[in-house]
């Protein structure tokens, strides 16, 4: 089975959350957005427990109101449709919720650490269920059959007669609910159906930790020396144990006869097979003690190993060119051997290949922790893997190492809102942004119908991976981000911003090189629809002999809204700027001694030096006087920058 879609509701910074769940998410926002709480959430659907809960877990402490998390999961298999049978939809996908609710009227006894005993969890199934009660399964007994025969003997839809199956004869309980689902089946029409949530059927609750998806959370803080212990109750003692449960019995028998052998040299109960050194000592020591107690009798026995306590001994070495216990090792391996503990324990408890029974959702927050850049990409390949094998992947990140533009429906975006509560308090909600491949691929048929019935997901992600590379996604983690079209912008723009006072990485503006032109559209359609916002920066080339360049002009300033005419200056609005010609000539026209900048430019950095250099050069010189000097037509493009908000939709549908 797969998770589809998830729905937070009332549990920490998640007042109403609802997350489209496919093979692997990256979550991405500011620190304290929520990013961790969505994984808490998921830890609390798989492995429910008022452990770790308490007020402060309830949306601004609103404990009158339940944490709620519901899944819906599809895809299930032919055992799973059997053992979840009674509670599936119609279209064979399940729908649960767990449910935290306080009981003000309990005394706890519990502290915080392992929750609060006020709390109390249940677990819920939904399915469209008939408005009639007297059609509910759940609701028929004994008791409720004589009252509806007693005060309805005439039950029925739409002039078709329920009693009409039983012949006029008291019908017993099962015979109610057979003639139920044949009646259901037969007779009720879709708005005779609603909705409706069952909570915590008996043995429901043992059914879902034997069926659910198993779960497995890595915190960013998880201390490496507990994870190698060998103890019954952790991933890397049950590994073991299965190790040597599957040891074959003639191999078990030979270790433990080994074994009893050492005991026997060692041990008085060995007789003859006993080392003579031992029993000299013990005959000494006896002797020493008989002038003392004469009735005593000292024995030296050694507590020699069996086979249950040689599997709980072992130690975990790690070689990296100097061998050494794990514990002792730098934060980076030890994680490392933490994601490999814990992937091959979700494996011998899901299932491997055809053996494969259960499916793993594996949860990790900062995965990069410790972790340098070739080891970041090595395991977001490794996520890859992973979810490409039927599992899924959620995990928390601040690195640019962990996404990629062409993935751009794998990032989950949390973001904080402000909200007003009677008597004017305030608040704040998490709100999560997502942007389907759906979406894109609608927005370009919309665009260009001609392309109806040809494009596929897979032929957009080989589309906007052109636009791919490690610095552009840096846009994913900013509060703003301006989309430049070159290098020369690139370098020079942030070199301005420092002369007017304005610190761009302090105020989370990323400043994002696009190759050119062609594609900013794509990177402004991810970055503005996942809630980033997002200015554009580029040349109307009006002069430009080819027509592609500047009709790719007009599209963009089309695409935030724009007039698409070529403007006879400099064009600034609140998403956009574009120069009339180019960045050199317009940027120079404000520069009054532009011409000696630039002979000295090419003096210091040679005849070679490209415009993206030449640029750079020039606004460090301008930057360095006093007063700095600050082009008036950058200046104003920098104030509109800083102050970008976030844009309306820019996606079009079919």
């Amino acid at each position: 089975m797969k998770l589809t879609k998830l729905v937070i509701q009332n549990f920490r910074s998640c007042k109403a959350v609802e997350i489209n769940v496919s093979a692997m998410h990256a979550i991405v926002g500011a620190n304290n957005a929520g990013k961790s709480t969505i994984l808490r959430a998921l830890d609390f659907l798989f492995n429910a427990s008022v452990r770790g809960l308490n007020e402060e877990s309830f949306w601004n402490k609103d404990v009158a109101a339940e944490i709620r998390v519901e899944a819906v999961f599809t895809g299930l298999t032919a055992k799973e449709t059997e053992q979840l049978g009674a509670y599936l939809r119609d279209d064979g996908s399940f729908h649960m919720a767990r449910v935290a609710a306080y009981r003000a009227d309990e005394e706890s006894s519990s502290d915080d650490d392992e929750g609060d005993e006020k709390i109390k969890v249940s677990q819920q199934y939904c399915k469209p269920l008939p408005k009639f009660d007297w059609l509910r399964e759940i609701n028929i007994n004994a008791k409720n059959i004589a009252t509806w025969l007693k005060d309805d003997p005439s039950l029925g839809v739409r002039g078709h007669n329920f009693l009409d199956a039983f012949g006029g004869k008291k019908p017993t309980v099962e015979q109610w609910k057979e003639a139920a689902r044949n009646f259901i089946k037969q007779h009720l029409h879709a708005d005779d159906l609603a909705p409706a949530w069952e909570d915590n059927p008996r043995g429901y609750a043992g059914v879902l930790k034997g069926t659910l998806p198993f779960f497995v959370l890595v915190p960013a803080v998880r201390d490496i020396s507990e994870e190698a212990k060998v103890l019954k109750t952790n991933p890397f003692g049950r590994l073991l144990a299965a190790v040597m449960n599957a040891i074959a019995a003639e191999k078990r028998a030979a270790m433990e006869a080994t074994l009893q052998g050492v005991a026997n040299q060692l041990n008085r109960a060995g007789s003859a097979e006993r080392l003579p050194e031992i029993g000299t000592v013990e005959q000494q020591l006896n002797q020493a003690i008989g002038r003392v107690f004469a009735d005593c009798d000292l024995e030296i026995e050694f507590q020699t190993p069996t086979f249950e306590n040689l599997i709980s001994a072992p130690r975990l070495y790690a070689d990296d060119g100097f061998r050494g216990q794990i514990e002792f090792k730098g934060h980076g391996l030890q994680r490392a051997v933490i994601f490999a503990i814990l992937r091959n324990y979700a494996d011998l408890v899901t299932g491997k290949g055809d053996a494969k029974h259960r499916t793993l959702i594996l949860a990790v927050e900062e995965p990069e922790l410790y972790m340098h850049p070739l080891a970041q990409r090595a395991i977001r390949r490794l996520f890859k893997e992973i979810s490409g094998g039927g599992d899924q992947i959620f995990f928390t990140t601040h690195s640019a190492l962990q996404v990629d533009v062409a993935d751009f429906d794998e990032v989950i975006r949390v973001e904080t809102e402000s909200v007003t509560l009677p008597g004017d308090k305030k608040a704040v909600c998490s709100k999560v942004r997502q942007l389907p491949v759906s979406s894109i691929v609608n927005d370009e048929i919309a665009r260009h119908p001609h392309l109806a019935g040809k494009l596929t997901a897979a032929s957009i992600r080989d589309y906007y991976s052109n636009a791919y590379n490690r610095s552009r996604n840096e846009g994913f983690f900013a509060k703003r981000v301006v989309l430049v079209e070159g290098l020369t912008e690139e370098y020079a723009l942030p070199i301005f911003a420092t002369a007017l006072g304005v610190n761009l990485d302090l105020l989370g503006v990323a400043v994002i090189e696009c190759g050119g032109k062609g594609a900013m559209d794509r990177l402004y359609r991810i970055f503005n629809e996942l809630g980033v916002p997002t200015f554009l920066l580029f040349d109307y080339d009006r002069s430009n002999p080819e027509p592609e360049i500047v009709a790719k002009s007009r599209e963009l300033l089309g695409l935030v809204g724009s007039p698409t005419d070529a403007p006879n200056a400099l064009w600034i609005s609140d998403r956009v700027a574009c120069f009339k010609e180019t960045w050199e000539p317009d940027v120079a026209a404000e520069i009054p001694d532009h011409a000696n900048l630039l002979t000295q430019a090419r003096k210091a950095l040679g005849k070679t030096a490209g415009k993206p250099m030449i640029a750079r050069f020039i606004a460090r010189e301008l930057a360095r006087r006093e007063p700095p000097f600050v082009p008036a037509g950058i200046k104003a493009i920098l104030e509109k920058v800083v102050a970008v908000v976030g844009g309306p939709t820019c996606l079009k549908k079919p």
